[in-house]
């Protein structure tokens, strides 16, 4: 093991070392441009202990392991978000630390930090969860024996306890007051589909089959660094064809032929993410109807659905729901109202 000064005259450091991965295994890791010999030799030890499967390395050396391994299993859109919030609510308390001296009360004083913010319940329970996984991970593949989050309750919510949705008569009020074609389209899509907001944003020409009356889901739009990515779809069952009803049908044959040259593959619309949110808050202030978010609109078609009688099962699958189980957590709450008409139905057939 070594550390040297770089001979470029730039007054700068490297580390130079053999280490053995957890199989045994030599290797040589040689990294130059550290503005210190400390910074050159606390790379060198850090690299060593998190190699060789040792729970003495830092807390930010652990992280780094462990989003290395979620970079393949993750959307990316999910590895940015966790990248997010370890950086600016996690790494700041528990970087610097040996992760086998971090202890359940270290645990339970930053839980309470976090308790003390403006973060929603759900988003609490994000980030307990996030801090949760890494030590599961060093646990799993580190041999971390004494896990600090193990018996430490978690904070935050899994679900919000107020749901917002519109009814379809505040929706219509809402969609009267939508005069631009592209963004009424849109919301229309959302509401009547229960479709997300990205999965709206990447359809193409060829998904809307006029003839069965259906969209075909297989994709998501999102805005990365100033420019739209196309990816898969949140999940497998994700991946779905949902029916649309006959006026929106003639809405969307409408729209395309008002379209330039269309091609098949084209994008349906070219709205950005942020400007269809704000657009549909102006419209709700507008038309005096409470705002609520575009996802939302997803929440307002799945209330219909259950206000109409539909079963859990074809619900989950119109939304893409991983389960009916899903389906039954998210919107749970909706369902005690059914009882009585079931005992209403029941009680004229007696």
């Amino acid at each position: 093991m070594a550390v040297h000064k770089m001979t470029d005259g730039s007054g700068r450091w490297y580390a130079s070392f053999y280490f053995k991965d957890s199989f045994g295994t030599t290797h040589r890791k040689k990294k130059e441009g550290f503005a210190t010999r400390r910074e050159a030799k606390a790379f060198e030890d850090n690299f060593v202990k998190q190699h060789s499967g040792s729970c003495s390395m830092t807390f930010q050396a652990l992280y780094e392991q462990y989003m290395q391994s979620s970079t393949a299993r993750l959307r990316e859109s999910t590895i940015r978000k966790k990248q997010h919030i370890f950086r600016d609510k996690i790494l700041p308390t528990f970087g610097d630390l040996p992760v086998s001296s971090i202890t359940p009360l270290m645990i339970h004083e930053w839980q309470t930090a976090m308790m003390q913010t403006e973060y929603s319940p759900t988003y609490l329970r994000t980030i307990n969860n996030d801090l949760a996984a890494v030590f599961n991970f060093a646990e799993k593949y580190y041999g971390l024996d004494r896990n600090p989050c193990r018996n430490e309750p978690r904070i935050g919510k899994r679900d919000a306890k107020v749901m917002q949705f519109w009814t379809v008569d505040q929706y219509r009020q809402v969609i009267e007051c939508v005069t631009d074609p592209e963004l009424h389209a849109i919301y229309q899509i959302l509401f009547w589909t229960g479709m997300r907001r990205g999965e709206c944003l990447a359809l193409t020409i060829e998904d809307v089959d006029f003839t069965s009356k259906t969209i075909s889901i297989n994709k998501t739009r999102d805005r990365r660094g100033g420019r739209d990515v196309i990816t898969p779809p949140k999940t497998e069952n994700s991946v779905r064809t949902v029916t649309i009803p006959d006026q929106l049908c003639a809405e969307l044959q409408t729209y395309i032929k008002r379209l330039y040259q269309p091609a098949r593959t084209d994008l349906l619309f070219h709205r950005s993410p942020s400007n269809v949110s704000t657009s549909l808050g102006k419209a709700a202030e507008h038309a005096g109807v409470p705002r609520i978010r575009v996802h939302d609109l997803r929440h307002s078609h799945a209330s219909m659905l259950i206000e109409l009688g539909f079963s859990p099962l074809l619900i989950a699958e119109r939304l893409g729901h991983d389960s009916v189980d899903t389906t039954l957590r998210i919107y749970s709450h909706l369902y005690p109202n059914k009882q009585a008409d079931v005992a209403a139905k029941l009680s004229a057939l007696a």
